[in-house]
């Protein structure tokens, strides 16, 4: 059984080819949403060379102009960014905060 949804495994491609990261998880957190969508909510967590020079604001930025399409399926879109430094210091990234909306549990 493949836990890996085609919009997951896409949303991975794309950023392996654009930022060649040290370090990619793409989490789909839908099932921790309300709704019957089963590829709405991502979580990334990327860590890349590429964002050495860059603020935060503008690594999102990359990430939103690199999914512009995508975005208009995907409801919600986690983001954390690190460059090598800042992931060797924060040893993770936070967790998600639990679905604040519709009739989920």
């Amino acid at each position: 059984m493949n836990d890996v949804t085609s919009m997951q495994q896409h949303l991975i491609q794309q950023l392996e080819v654009a930022l060649s990261p040290s370090y990619l998880e793409v989490i789909n957190e839908s099932a921790n949403h309300s709704g019957p969508a089963t590829e709405s909510h991502f979580k990334l967590i990327v860590v890349s060379d590429g964002f050495n020079e860059l603020a935060l604001i503008k690594r999102h930025r990359l990430i939103n102009q690199l999914f512009k399409e995508e975005l208009a399926h995907i409801h919600a879109l986690a983001m954390h960014t690190y460059t090598k430094d800042e992931w060797a210091a924060k040893k993770g990234a936070p967790a998600s905060p639990q679905c604040a909306g519709g009739s989920k549990s």
